[in-house]
């Protein structure tokens, strides 16, 4: 997927294991039959996972801010609040990403404050707070089980957990003393809607010395920027299934590819397998497009049907366990590519390899960079496409981007470190109109994979899933559950 702040491309990785594609499908269908037949409490679980990240692993990551933060700071984070989506129902819920890296707590209307030094609150040393809203056994049964403070302290391990009308209640805490105060979603309630207790905490707070710090010190943004961009083996180990669930379910959408099939099948097909594996949600909202759709970047609407020929690019990743896998292929409807299609297909290619051997710890990411565009300057050029030197608008996009808790993950693109997972993804877009011969029009081609940097190089998350022209023709002639199911259209 394309990153618009950084206008960077990303790419996906997975490791070097095969993956056995015909028996993880038949556990996909064993799998959505179990799910479908779970009592409620089973299914719901408060969305709180086994096989996530446990609740040490939170208490480390504040620990690590801690440690970075300036003598005698304060740092408060806000969970993202419920947004509607129409009338009276909203969206899934979200947590921040940030709050999730350092509390695990999926819930709304909760806040915490981490500090640098300890403060003396009613007699007793504390490092950090977290609010939480309370239980309410009404709206539990409409909305699902709450934590509240109890379940809070029991299954995230916190001391001091408060509810969120306490912040205004307890004068023992006096913020005033503290500085500077480091905030990262403070008083952005836009979008969203906090209830009164956080609305009226966030103006405290906006009321206390926020900005006299100094110019030096760094803000929470750059704190979590230095935390998030290296992944723990924890973090790694999520990923690896993100991406490999995101794999599995494009190698099942090549197979359901014929003509007559519309973009939402597809996209259909990508995010029935995610569900059915055990992911939470999609990464970003996924993007299928075919013929001229294929060369929009962020393509979403997905709505062409009856699709006969030319080729259909899907940029579509999941989320699993708060981390998102990011992974595209663009394959041929008819399951052969033309030769126009292949030449350009081609050339992106042989870009993505370039800019996959420049990921070694060390080098600049600009590097990658580089290397891929060279390829795609020079393969436009043999084609006839461009002039040499020329600047075109065929690759508007950068290489990739960090990748983790956001598709976009934070993280700054600098020196290349073991542990930084990223995307690397070239592209060449052809739109209908654009001044070269109408042979070329429609074609748009992006592959992207996801990339793992260690200690003696990369490693590839997103291998296994088929890129060569030959294996993506092989891999389409099989039937496709789409066929399975006589849902081909």
């Amino acid at each position: 997927m394309v990153d618009k702040s950084t206008k960077r491309l990303y790419i996906p990785i997975y490791n070097n294991q095969k993956v056995n594609i015909k028996k993880t499908f038949q556990f996909i269908f064993v799998l959505a039959t179990t799910f479908f037949s779970m009592s409620d409490s089973e299914a719901y679980a408060q969305s709180y996972f086994q096989d996530g990240l446990n609740p040490e692993f939170h208490r480390q990551r504040r620990e690590a801010l801690r440690e970075i933060m300036p003598d005698n700071s304060a740092a408060v984070y806000f969970n993202n609040p419920m947004k509607n989506r129409s009338n009276d129902t909203e969206y899934m819920y979200r947590p921040n990403s940030d709050f999730y890296y350092l509390t695990g707590f999926r819930e709304p209307n909760a806040a915490l404050i981490i500090f640098k030094n300890p403060q003396i609150i009613e007699g007793k040393s504390v490092n950090e707070i977290i609010y939480v809203q309370p239980r309410d056994p009404r709206k539990e049964q409409w909305d699902g089980e709450r934590l509240g403070i109890e379940g809070v302290k029991e299954k995230l391990g916190f001391e001091y957990v408060y509810l969120h009308t306490d912040f205004l209640k307890n004068p023992k805490l006096d913020l005033s003393t503290v500085h500077p105060i480091l905030n990262f979603n403070l008083g952005d309630i836009e979008g969203g809607s906090y209830n009164a207790p956080l609305k009226e905490m966030v103006a405290t707070l906006k009321g206390v010395n926020l900005r006299s710090e100094a110019p030096s010190t760094p803000n929470l943004n750059q704190l979590m920027n230095t935390l998030r961009v290296v992944k723990t083996p924890e973090e790694v180990a999520i990923l690896r299934k993100a991406v490999e669930i995101s794999g599995v379910a494009h190698i099942e959408s090549f197979k359901s590819i014929k003509p007559g099939v519309s973009e939402r099948a597809i996209q259909g097909v990508h995010e029935f397998v995610h569900k059915a594996m055990g992911a939470e949600e999609v990464g970003y909202t996924s993007i299928v497009g075919a013929g001229n759709n294929s060369t929009i970047l962020h393509y979403v609407e997905n709505h062409q049907t009856n699709l006969q020929e030319g080729l259909i690019l899907m940029d579509v990743g999941t989320e699993y366990r708060g981390y998102s896998g990011d992974i595209t292929r663009t394959v041929p409807v008819k399951g052969t590519f033309s030769p126009e299609e292949k030449a350009i297909y081609e050339i992106v290619l042989q870009a993505l390899e370039a800019g996959i051997a420049a990921c070694q710890p060390g080098n600049d990411f600009k590097e990658i960079d580089r290397a891929a565009r060279q390829v795609i300057d020079e393969g436009l050029v043999s084609l006839g496409l461009v002039q040499s030197g020329e600047r075109h608008p065929y690759f508007p996009h950068g290489i990739g981007h960090h990748l983790g808790l956001d598709v976009h993950d934070r993280g700054a693109y600098g020196e290349l470190k073991p542990g930084m997972v990223f995307t690397v993804e070239p592209g060449i877009y052809i739109p209908e109109g654009s001044n070269v011969d109408p042979k070329w029009w429609r074609i748009g081609v992006r592959i992207e994979d996801n990339i793992l940097i260690t200690e003696d190089g990369h490693e590839n998350l997103s291998a296994f899933v088929p890129k060569t022209v030959v294996d993506i023709e092989k891999v389409m002639k099989e039937e496709g559950v789409l066929q399975k199911l006589r849902l081909n259209k």
